[in-house]
């Protein structure tokens, strides 16, 4: 056990080095995406944009906050679950979709990993544009606790750095997994306050406690929207991830070699 966590340690390591690799992948990834059109990656900007203002003047109509902070709120917090929601979906197929190069060029696995949550992040920058002008154009702008919400987004990357290696795995051998993820996934939007705070919903709060993506968003929402430092979003988050760091460690040591098989 000790000898196979110790090839995976190398792995991971290894695939860190390919960083050149890993992004250029991604970025060509994305440009096939978009390939021939006219504004090409700005349209992960529009389409965000237009998401966003939509979300904003339907479900505004409907909440009793003020208009602006409303605002900032939703759109904030569908920043980061479009960023985790990516990383838990993505990461299903992580080494699926990487078949043709697991089969022909010998690469460390981790590279596969990392090149899929390379892409996410492109995808966040380009979105993170409309949520700085939504927050500026509402009145909220930086202090200093803001500056948590940086740290926030890099410990959220770094948990999707785990769920992509663990779900990479354990959908490559099953897949209808990947399948069952996605269904939960789109379950748990409806039951992440996105657009909707805990008080305007009565007992449904209560499930808030057992949501962890709910504690990921607020460490990064709450800093820059309520201009607060949610220090139990942030000690919950930190356990999550140690957590989480163990098991898609230990599950990528001990079926690390089967990989290749298992296409």
């Amino acid at each position: 056990m000790a000898g196979r966590f110790k090839i995976a340690i190398r792995d991971i390591r290894q695939g860190l080095s390919k960083f050149e690799l890993w992004t250029s992948l991604a970025q060509d990834d994305l440009r096939q995406r978009y390939r021939r059109t006219i504004f090409g990656l700005v349209w992960l900007t529009l389409s965000y944009l237009i998401f966003i203002v939509a979300k904003i003047f339907i479900f505004g109509a409907i909440n009793p906050a003020p208009l602006p902070w409303f605002a900032a709120y939703v759109t904030v917090g569908f920043l980061v679950w479009q960023m985790v929601s990516a990383f838990v979906v993505d990461g299903c197929t992580s080494l699926i979709n990487s078949e043709t190069w697991v089969k022909g060029v010998k690469l460390p696995y981790s590279t596969y990993f990392f090149e899929s949550v390379a892409r996410d992040i492109v995808i966040f920058a380009y979105s993170a544009v409309v949520a700085v002008a939504v927050l500026l154009f509402t009145g909220h702008f930086p202090g200093l606790v803001a500056l948590s919400s940086l740290a926030g987004i890099l410990l959220i990357i770094l948990n999707g750095v785990f769920l992509q290696m663990l779900l990479g795995v354990i959908c490559l051998r099953y897949r209808d997994i990947a399948q069952i993820v996605q269904t939960g996934m789109r379950v748990l939007f409806f039951l992440t306050p996105l657009v909707w705070t805990p008080d305007q919903v009565g007992p449904l709060a209560d499930f808030l406690i057992w949501n962890p993506f709910t504690y990921y968003i607020d460490i990064v929402r709450a800093p820059l929207v309520d201009f607060e430092l949610p220090l139990m979003s942030w000690l919950i988050s930190i356990c999550l991830t140690l957590l989480l760091a163990v098991l898609s460690v230990s599950v990528f040591s001990v079926f690390r070699n089967r990989i290749p098989y298992w296409f």
